[in-house]
């Protein structure tokens, strides 16, 4: 099918983020799945929903906003990449020469554009109820709870395999697509099912930068999530993605010589740091807002609580529980989260149902775990969560009467800046870009360290008072043998300095010397 045959057949949306899209014929046949169309029913922010009302948008939209971004970046490149070719290749100096013979080699096909809009497309196709929930806070509880248990490593790549062999007219259309992800590069071979490493061609590693960039977490999955998820949340966002797009452009670096990067304008620097400062922001604010991981506990200890007892069918007709439901893609393909619906609508309850249910009821009557104590933060909490955990249930309490959980907030990249890992390009170098490696000239408002950590304990017992008090009381005790510092405690300790030196000052005044106010009689002199 030629390119005007193709456009005659593509399809427009409306997107409150975006406004009008127009998608591809094949990015169509793909959303038009089951295996897609169950995205619809995955919120996007998981428990942030029962904090921020409006924020009730679904991995179907963030995913169809990141092809468009996707599509829209690997656009600009397309062009500025011909550009600088046809521009360098009018110049009689000879390194250009060679300059622009390197940049032929990175030469992005419509082919290409279309694989990257697919990778954009399904990036998410993956995730379970309430997205991160369920990969994270519920794979690491039922880890906890049963050591058979296995590490969820190739659900994302089982599930597109599923979803590729389920489709016979995506598959006769397009035989191979590359799948970016996080853990290096792979390759889907439709014909056999087969997935292998792909060794990278060095000339074209930029387009792995466009979907999920690992150099420098700048990408277009973050620039669709981090605009959504303000407009849902009712925040604003001070970085302006469609800018940073224009000013990108596909280069060579003269410390990787063979390798291609996405490089930004220098004067881009400021509008990235407002890319980071929004997204720590949603951390603070929405994502782990302490309501929020306080629904997402609740939500963990239901799915727990039952998985024994909510089970789904195979293709043969075996019993497959939601923890081994990733190795079964059919099942796999069943779970949303309508997941909680079905547990609270169970007839004939187990004990341990009946407290999921009870569970997911006092999630909706706003009865929530209440936070006791988070710490001060630290650069990087090790064995300090596991330990916390070991010696409150040393105390007498049990896992039914409390819960320690770990918060991250970082730039994406550990204690690291990002952005030093982003390559600039000044107004008049057409052939080298270099990494901002020294934030210290940039900004000395700029800290040394890029993340920090705390400790939370929540209590799960809203109605014993006895069970509450021992749980602050031994907080207090256990949080100082790991060697963390109370939030709580902090603030005791400067309410008592302020109080102390507040009866120091008032002493002071009362002792001070001045005027007398006593009156005396004159004495009568001769």
């Amino acid at each position: 099918m030629n390119k005007s045959a193709r456009r005659n057949m593509s399809k427009i949306l409306n997107d409150p983020i975006h406004g009008t899209i127009e998608l591809d014929p094949l990015l169509i046949k793909i959303i038009d799945t089951p295996q897609f169309q169950r995205l619809r029913n995955i919120k996007q922010l998981g428990g942030c929903y029962f904090v921020y009302p409006s924020a009730s948008h679904n991995r179907f939209e963030h995913s169809i906003g990141t092809c468009f971004l996707a599509g829209k970046l690997a656009c600009q490149l397309q062009k500025q990449l011909h550009l600088d070719i046809e521009k360098l290749g009018e110049d009689d100096d000879d390194e250009k020469k060679m300059y622009v013979d390197k940049l032929k080699e990175a030469i992005m096909t419509d082919d290409d554009k279309l694989c990257i809009e697919i990778a954009g497309l399904c990036h998410d196709i993956g995730h379970g109820p309430y997205s991160h929930l369920f990969d994270r806070l519920f794979l690491k509880a039922m880890m906890e709870k049963d050591q058979k248990t296995k590490k969820w490593t190739v659900c994302f790549y089982n599930f597109n395999g599923y979803f590729i062999t389920s489709n016979p007219k995506i598959t006769h259309t397009i035989f191979v697509y590359k799948i970016i992800r996080k853990n290096g590069f792979f390759i889907l071979h439709v014909d056999n099912f087969v997935f292998q490493n792909e060794k990278v061609d060095e000339a074209r590693y930029y387009m792995y930068e466009i979907v999920a960039n690992k150099r420098n977490e700048i990408d277009v999955d973050k620039m669709d999530y981090f605009a959504r998820d303000c407009h849902g949340l009712g925040m604003k966002s001070n970085f302006d993605h469609l800018r940073y797009i224009s000013q990108c452009r596909v280069m060579f670096s003269s410390d990787k010589p063979d390798e291609t990067t996405i490089a930004v304008r220098d004067k881009e620097e400021y509008n990235l740091y407002e890319l980071f400062h929004t997204r720590i922001g949603l951390y603070r604010r929405a994502y782990f807002h302490k309501a929020t991981k306080a629904v997402e506990l609740m939500l963990t200890d239901v799915l727990v609580k039952a998985n024994n007892h909510l089970t789904f069918k195979n293709n043969e007709g075996k019993e497959i529980q939601m923890s081994t439901a990733w190795n079964h893609p059919e099942v796999y393909e069943k779970l949303t989260d309508n997941v909680f619906e079905a547990i609270l609508l169970k007839e004939d309850p187990t004990a341990e149902m009946q407290k999921a249910q009870k569970l997911i009821n006092n999630v909706y009557k706003r009865k929530l775990y209440k936070l006791v104590d988070e710490t001060l933060p630290v650069e990087t909490i090790k064995t300090e969560e596991k330990r916390m955990k070991e010696l409150l249930l040393k105390t007498g309490l049990t896992d039914d009467d409390f819960a320690v959980q770990k918060v991250t907030y970082s730039y994406g990249k550990g204690r690291d800046n990002p952005i030093t890992s982003v390559y600039f390009y000044s107004k008049d170098n057409d052939t080298d870009c270099f990494p901002k490696t020294k934030s210290k000239k940039t900004s000395l408002f700029l800290p040394d360290i890029f993340q920090e950590e705390v400790l939370r304990i929540y209590s799960k017992n809203s109605k014993n008072c006895d069970i509450i008090n021992k749980l602050k009381k031994e907080t207090t005790k256990c949080l100082k043998k790991v060697g963390l510092d109370s939030v709580n405690n902090s603030a005791i300790e400067l309410k008592n300095a302020a109080t102390k030196k507040a009866t120091k000052h008032k002493l002071s005044a009362k002792g001070k010397s001045g005027p007398s106010t006593r009156s005396y009689k004159k004495k009568k002199t001769d």
